[in-house]
């Protein structure tokens, strides 16, 4: 399965007038930075409540793929009981799977990562290992954990003597952290927790969540903004898990924020502006990771350029959350699906 389903989603889901919203609806979100913060995830449902059963046999081990140069198969227990999910992927998957209560320890979890996974999973010992990690500091913090299965998310410039430390302590698989590669890397999180084929339910399910958001709300009759609001506001990367979405559902975008596979489709030569490139017909502001991101949204949207967009004063600007809209797996991709399905025909409360 390729790294978007926007493929496999939108075949013969063309717009139906039965499905169009001739009055838009309200949605009823919480407050955030002095505008409306739209969050459709229950954290607290968010995982599947009883575990996805072992998929083999035995107590033995078996050969798993792992993306570490130096090692591409790894033997993993055939059914682990100790896991240590080192990246939000794995978090997430090991969520999506019901396997909660296996997880000892995470790592890599983005910032306000509670608005979309339950507290006792985001409460767990962080290992915080980052590619600054030392091997032994690595080790020693996951060796208290006593897992018998590590699963790591691979970084842009690895230290392959980490990888080396965690293998002392239990097999290590490394995966593929990159937006554009969830799906891939849900399917091989899912092999290494031994459960391949939930693995592929789960993203068959966001398939399926896709089709009836691209249904019930026509989305490809909408140019649907996607900014990030940090140090002002910008035009979203086109490869993070909101913006693949939008594709999966085959949103329709502003000419300056087309994408196409993840990547951005610069407009022809010969086209002429359209209005504000932050603009369309609803606006997604993605908000959070940072310790001054509520201040800096407040500022962002009280400037002039932010106020003079025609979807704010139409009050068609949702605000969502980074953790979920940058996030990585089949329960951030469903939350995600949720904002767009409750949201993009929708107009947000005054106040």
């Amino acid at each position: 399965m390729g790294p978007l389903v926007a493929g496999l989603v939108l075949a013969g889901c063309g717009p139906s007038p039965v499905d169009m919203v001739e009055h838009p609806v309200t949605t009823t979100p919480s407050r955030m930075a002095g505008e409306e913060l739209q969050r459709s995830a229950e954290p607290e449902e968010s995982c599947a409540p009883v575990p996805a059963p072992a998929e083999f046999a035995g107590n033995g081990v078996r050969q798993v793929e792992s993306v570490d140069p130096a090692d591409a198969t790894v033997e993993v227990p055939r059914s682990p009981e100790r896991i240590l999910a080192l990246g939000a992927g794995a978090v997430d998957v090991a969520c999506g799977l019901g396997l909660q209560d296996l997880v000892v320890g995470t790592s890599g979890l983005p910032r306000d990562a509670d608005v979309y996974l339950p507290a006792p999973l985001v409460g767990l010992p962080d290992l915080a290992i980052t590619g600054d990690s030392g091997a032994e500091e690595a080790a020693a913090a996951a060796r208290e954990l006593d897992p018998d299965l590590i699963v790591l998310a691979d970084s842009p410039d690895p230290d392959p003597s980490v990888v080396r430390a965690l293998a002392e302590v239990a097999p290590t698989v490394v995966y593929d952290a990159r937006a554009l590669n969830w799906t891939e890397s849900t399917e091989a999180i899912a092999d290494a927790y031994g459960r391949p084929r939930a693995g592929g339910d789960l993203l068959l399910d966001v398939i399926d969540r896709a089709r009836f958001t691209a249904d019930a709300t026509t989305p490809s009759d909408t140019w649907v903004s996607l900014v990030s609001v940090s140090d002002g506001v910008a035009v979203q990367r086109p490869d993070t898990l909101g913006s693949l979405m939008l594709e999966a559902v085959g949103a329709g975008r502003p000419p300056a924020q087309r994408t196409r596979d993840g990547q951005r489709i610069e407009p022809a030569p010969e086209s002429p502006p359209v209005g504000d490139e932050l603009d369309g017909d609803v606006i997604f502001a993605v908000v959070g990771g940072g310790d001054g991101s509520e201040q800096s949204a407040r500022e962002a949207f009280a400037t002039e350029r932010w106020t003079d967009l025609d979807a704010v004063g139409a009050r068609r600007m949702f605000v969502v959350d980074r953790a979920v809209w940058e996030g990585s797996g089949p329960v951030a991709a469903r939350a995600v699906l949720d904002d767009i399905r409750s949201s993009i025909n929708g107009i947000a409360p005054d106040g």
